[in-house]
């Protein structure tokens, strides 16, 4: 009959607490409601002469003792009003939900309370937005103001499974909703060890009283999983109880349940395996035989589970006769011998072998009862499990199922040692003690560690400790830097890689290369400055891109598409080969020339001296923006185009004008000013010098255009040949 008592069992920080007080006070008091669900301890209080009262008028000038549930904002206010002298017994997870409430209450939030309408708690916590709270419990239709803010906390010792239906609930049908899950970490805890438990037990004891809302939970949570299930609110509802002597046996108690009946009830548990004196021809036995066969136990020096060197006297075929010290010789039966898969061979143990068993409860009619009977074979397989955990436990990693949560971490166990993760070491991020019950049945990756208080010089010792401390958090952190160097060992500047695009932003394209996010901007997507990276890419695909910038301290890895695709000028050098004639739009005019936009992203420029045949000073007196422009392409020369307009129209001779100059008079002029120009232009030749030469520059522009130049003829007009020239007109 193996019995497991719950580790979270009995009172709760804030019920002890209240307990306590009530009973150390020494002042005529009275508590405001019942102290606690339990009336054993209600009677212990009456007897010290502390009242608890429902009427605030029944004071009569003694002590308040305010109770661990907590009260409204009016009670506080009534007491300072009359100055009745108090002591606040509030539990502090209950305070932390008043301040939570009235916070909100006062910035005109709708406050929802998920809880019992009925329970003290509940009520206290109303009392803090002037009893104007929805109580939900699952169970009444409640219409939400789309236009409202709500706030939502939970009572303490709510159901942990009902909680978590009813805000996702809630969630779905309120639009502004402040969630505050404030069922209290004990109570979380002993839920999910009551469930667990439940589910590896023939049956249930459920120690506490049937009017406390968490024991309450606990023997439903209990009987879901375990059909044999009781409450037992003293030691005499154990009478009524009948089991078969081998099943599991599980207990657990609530947060009001005194500890002297969780220690009569386990000490009861663990004497009737001690010894059994009772026969019964059914092989049933009731609790109410096993409390008087107890008091029997407790006159006995000898205890089941107790270890002894036992001294081989003889061994058959049915096992070993050993003396252990005691008034009766011990046995040891063939099959508690030898461990599972190792055979019985009595041979093997000679007389005066020593070896240590311990005591068990061997009930049989067929076996006599003048022996103890031990077990050989328990105690080789602890030894087994020992060894096996020494040498695991000292592996740089191990597997370790966690068996319960603790406070500021969780436990596990491995043959006789017991492990503790703090919650810190769970995961790489922190691990709040909400959280905790989350891990509980959960397989961690571990590596023992030493605490402050262990020598750092000094090897852990596994043979004489058996507690240790381990962490998960040390492997993933060295999982997680081995790829980070992996990551960027695998990044250099300029090497061409295989991303898929994730997201997109306003600034560019995150795109995954090994599980890595990387930034590619707006303007390495594509040469078209206008065109963003969501109108280049496709969400979801997998393309090139080349490693533009790597930095490990900030995390940041930029890379590049554009550059790994033809350049527009590349592509208009393929599409419009010199000669070509385009058809174009004036995209901005300069005192050089214009720009002409061939297509998206291709423009080019047709300098001033290739606009018209005739003399232009200001491009902007023939060109606007927008205007439409035929050109031909005459040159491409450092990714830049250079375009004429005057290329495609026809040079005209400028008409002699009838002034009466005979030809052989115009014809002397224009020789005459020929002359004269070609002796300055050496006359200019031979008086320049390097430092002295003119050169024409024009600047780049803000599209990068640094110089753009075109043949050009140079033609002499009217006005020119007969400047400065004397004709004798007759």
């Amino acid at each position: 009959m193996p019995i497991t008592v719950a580790k979270n069992s009995g009172f709760c920080q804030g019920v002890k607490r209240a307990v306590d007080v009530a009973m150390k006070i020494d002042a005529p008091a009275a508590v405001y409601g019942k102290l606690i669900h339990n009336e054993s301890v209600l009677e212990k209080l009456k007897d010290r002469g502390v009242e608890c009262i429902d009427d605030l008028e029944k004071l009569d000038g003694r002590k308040l003792i305010i109770r661990s549930h907590g009260v409204g904002k009016d009670i506080y206010d009534y007491l300072d009003e009359n100055g009745v002298d108090y002591v606040d017994c509030t539990c502090v997870f209950v305070k932390k939900i008043h301040k939570i409430v009235y916070e909100n209450y006062l910035a005109g939030k709708q406050i929802i309370i998920i809880g019992n309408p009925e329970h003290p708690e509940v009520k206290g916590i109303n009392g803090w937005c002037e009893n104007s709270a929805i109580i939900f419990n699952g169970e009444t239709d409640v219409k939400f103001d789309e236009d409202k803010e709500y706030c939502l906390v939970v009572q303490t010792t709510y159901d942990h499974e009902k909680v978590e239906r009813f805000i996702k609930f809630l969630q779905n049908n309120i639009k502004t909703l402040d969630r505050n899950n404030t069922i209290c970490y004990t109570t979380l805890c002993r839920q999910e060890e009551c469930n667990s438990l439940s589910k590896d037990c023939d049956l249930m004891l459920v120690l506490g009283s049937k009017n406390s809302s968490n024991t309450s939970k606990l023997f439903d949570i209990s009987a879901k999983n375990c059909p044999q299930t009781f409450l037992i609110e003293k030691l005499s509802d154990l009478e009524s109880v009948k089991v078969d002597k081998k099943i599991k046996i599980g207990i657990v108690a609530g947060a009001s349940t005194p500890p002297e009946l969780i220690e009569e009830v386990k000490n009861l548990m663990n004497e009737s395996q001690e010894i059994n004196k009772i026969e019964n021809e059914t092989a049933k036995e009731d609790f109410g035989a096993l409390l008087d066969a107890s008091q029997a136990v407790k006159s006995m020096n000898i205890r089941a589970g107790k270890a002894y060197q036992c001294r081989v006297i003889s061994a058959n075929e049915e096992g070993i006769a050993v003396n252990f010290g005691g008034k009766k010789d011990g046995f040891v039966c063939k099959d508690d011998a030898e461990m599972d898969g190792v055979e019985y061979l009595p041979e093997n143990y000679k007389e005066g072998d020593v070896f240590t068993a311990i005591v068990i409860d061997k009930a049989s009619k067929s076996l006599p009862k003048e022996y103890v009977y031990f077990s050989k074979k328990t105690v080789d397989q602890r030894n087994k499990e020992n060894s096996d955990a020494v040498e695991m436990l000292s592996q740089p990693e191990f597997k370790l199922e966690m068996k319960e949560c603790v406070k500021n971490g969780l436990k596990g166990y491995y043959g006789g040692y017991s492990i503790f993760v703090p919650a810190s070491q769970i995961k790489i991020a922190y691990v709040t003690e909400a959280d905790l019950p989350k891990y509980v049945g959960k397989t961690l990756r571990l590596r023992l560690i030493k605490s402050n208080k262990d020598d750092p010089d000094k090897e852990l010792d596994l043979k004489s400790k058996k507690s240790f401390i381990a962490s998960q958090k040390v492997i993933l952190e060295e999982e997680q830097k081995k790829k980070e160097d992996e990551i960027w060992a695998f990044f250099e500047k300029d090497k061409i890689v295989t991303g898929k695009v994730k997201r997109f932003a306003e600034f560019g394209a995150f795109v995954s290369v090994n599980g890595f996010d990387c930034l590619v901007h707006n303007s390495d997507a594509s040469y078209n400055r206008n065109v963003p990276a969501s109108e280049v890419f496709e969400l979801g695909k997998t393309y090139e891109f080349i490693v533009r910038y790597v930095s490990r301290e900030n995390g940041k890895v930029k890379l590049g598409y554009k550059q790994l695709q033809k350049k527009p000028y590349e592509i208009a050098f393929e599409k419009y080969p010199v000669g070509s004639v385009i058809n174009g739009t004036v995209r901005d005019v300069k005192d050089y020339g214009a720009f002409v936009l061939i297509e998206d992203n291709i423009d080019g420029l047709v300098p001033v001296s290739e606009i018209s045949h005739s003399y232009t000073k200001n491009p902007a007196d023939v060109l606007k923006p927008g205007d439409p422009v035929t050109a031909q392409i005459i040159r491409f020369e450092d990714n830049r185009i250079t375009l004429s307009i005057k290329a495609l129209i026809a040079k005209e001779e400028a008409p002699v004008e009838d002034t009466n100059v005979s030809e052989e008079a115009y014809q002397e002029a224009k020789e005459k000013r020929a002359k004269k120009n070609a002796k300055k232009f050496d006359s200019a030749a031979v008086a320049s010098t390097p430092a002295k030469k003119a050169r024409a520059v024009v600047k780049d522009d803000e599209e990068q255009v640094s110089s753009w130049t075109s043949e050009e003829s140079a033609s002499a007009t009217m006005a020119d040949l007969f400047k400065g020239l004397k004709l004798d007109i007759k």
